[in-house]
């Protein structure tokens, strides 16, 4: 586990900067752990550790379903910051975890390590996670790696929703050189059934997207993936509701006990509106997260 929240690193004084050399800079660290369990027909906290940058917040909902809200106090993500998460739902618990609000991945200078996301998650039987967070937002020169394993039991469920923003077009950002690799691994039982890999390394990324095969000049994208003995009965009313003529374009696939949409638009906000569209069909009808709600 990380011992500190902050790591200032500075010039020895028996070993001065030379010219041209950059200084140490401040790193975030953080970290939570949140386990849950069953009480008189609702989810409720069995375990919560959090340090460094990291908080969780428990929206106070109406539901047998716990909201929990992730916090960044550090107010984005640089080049050597670090984030480790760990959460387990315990047999028929129903989980929701969200965020505050988007993620930032900030430049970072040459000589930076990527930013790193961390994440584990433990599913038993007829437990229910949806991960839900708000979209991450790519400035240019921005380094990230992302790691997300989710080990599950066959009768869990477990949603999941990534949305990236590659600029803010509406201030005129134009992201030209990024360094990103996502990656989500889910295991059935200890059976790999999903290794979902986005590996985008370029110094010509605006043309990249631009293209027909990449992007076709949409600068957002979004995965959401539900594991779940229902997922294959949802593929009908998923691509009934995106062919509603909804803004992005997107497409939904569903084998092995999952289904996957993916999808471009013009933005984030064009981004989001198709995903809280489709969101209520994967749901089975639950109410949107506390921090979406707007």
């Amino acid at each position: 586990m990380l011992t500190a929240a902050r790591v200032m690193t500075a010039p020895s004084a028996t070993r001065p900067l030379t010219a041209g050399t950059e200084p140490g800079l401040q790193r975030a660290r953080g970290w939570f752990g949140l386990d849950v369990k069953q009480r008189d027909g609702r989810t409720v906290m069995a375990d919560l550790v959090q340090g460094g940058c990291c908080r969780l917040l428990f929206p106070r909902v109406e539901t047998p379903m716990l909201e929990a809200v992730t916090v960044n106090i550090s107010g984005g993500m640089a080049g050597g910051d670090r984030i480790e998460g760990r959460i387990g739902c315990r047999a028929g618990t129903q989980l929701l975890v969200t965020s505050q609000a988007a993620e930032r991945v900030y430049r970072a200078r040459a000589a930076d390590p990527p930013s790193e996301i961390d994440l584990t998650c433990h599913l038993e039987a007829g437990a229910c996670l949806d991960w839900l967070p708000h979209g991450t937002l790519f400035f240019d020169g921005s380094v990230m790696r992302r790691v997300m394993r989710v080990d599950m039991a066959t009768t869990a469920q477990f949603l999941y929703l990534e949305s990236r923003i590659f600029g803010r077009t509406g201030s005129g950002e134009i992201v030209e050189t990024l360094a990103l690799r996502d990656r989500l691994t889910i295991r059935r039982e200890g059976r790999l059934i999903l290794e979902d890999l986005l590996r985008l390394e370029s110094k010509t990324v605006s043309g990249l997207l631009a293209s027909k095969a990449a992007g076709d000049g949409a600068p957002a994208n979004a995965t959401l993936i539900l594991v779940s003995p229902q997922a294959e009965a949802l593929l009908t009313p998923v691509r009934e509701a995106l062919e509603a003529g909804y803004t992005g374009s997107f497409a939904a696939s569903a084998w092995n006990g999952m289904l996957v949409v993916r999808g471009i638009a013009s933005g984030g906000w064009a981004l989001e509106k198709t995903i809280r569209h489709i969101l209520p069909i994967l749901r089975g009808g639950r109410s949107m997260p506390a921090t979406w709600r707007s």
